[in-house]
């Protein structure tokens, strides 16, 4: 284990404590059930993409953790030392941005849709430069993650997360369009999906 895992997995510990954390913060202070991901009367797409995003999430989560250690991670690339210290910065980038999505989202934050309590649209602070800072904190975790431990498994988890967190965007800005109406249309048009361009 040299020093860019135990960076690693500092950043990996660091993201399942903020996680977790918020979860039960909300719960306890808010009475607020915020892991929604394939619960509830939602359309099926909706339910097929949250699951898919459980599973794959779950997957990035334990090779990260499993990478971090040394198993598993298989370096047989020869850039992979820059490369790898290069995805540490994204990743810390990635969850800096994840963890400022959940501060400001306060009691709205969800994991999935959420049909079933009234939220308020979050405009403000890192929300003015992406509708989606959250799920942009967890496409740069994901795309640090490959770059730390390019091997074909961290490479086919990391794209498939990436995939699959796009869709359920998809499905989310539905739904915030028939709760928030013109209120979210007007947002959309002003900020960008993930950053600046996209």
């Amino acid at each position: 284990m040299d020093i860019k895992d135990v960076i690693s997995l500092i950043l990996f510990f660091t993201f399942v404590i903020s996680y977790f954390m918020k979860l039960v913060l909300l719960s306890r202070r808010n009475r607020i059930s915020a892991n929604v991901l394939g619960k509830g009367n939602k359309p099926p797409a909706t339910v097929i993409v949250e699951t898919a995003v459980k599973i794959s999430s779950f997957c990035w989560a334990i090779l990260w953790f499993l990478n971090s250690l040394g198993i598993g991670n298989y370096r047989s690339i020869s850039f992979a030392r820059p490369v790898g210290w290069m995805g540490v910065i994204v990743a810390g980038i990635g969850l800096s941005v994840f963890i400022a999505a959940m501060l400001y989202m306060k009691t709205s934050w969800r994991i999935g849709i959420d049909k079933s309590t009234e939220t308020s649209l979050v405009t403000n602070g890192i929300y003015r430069y992406s509708r989606n800072p959250a799920f942009t904190g967890f496409d740069l975790m994901f795309i640090g993650f490959m770059m730390m431990y390019p091997n074909l498994l961290a490479l086919i988890v990391g794209v498939c997360n990436l995939l699959f967190f796009h869709l359920l965007i998809i499905q989310e800005e539905r739904h915030l369009k028939h709760t928030f109406g013109e209120t979210y249309n007007r947002y959309a048009r002003d900020t960008p999906r993930y950053l600046w361009f996209i």
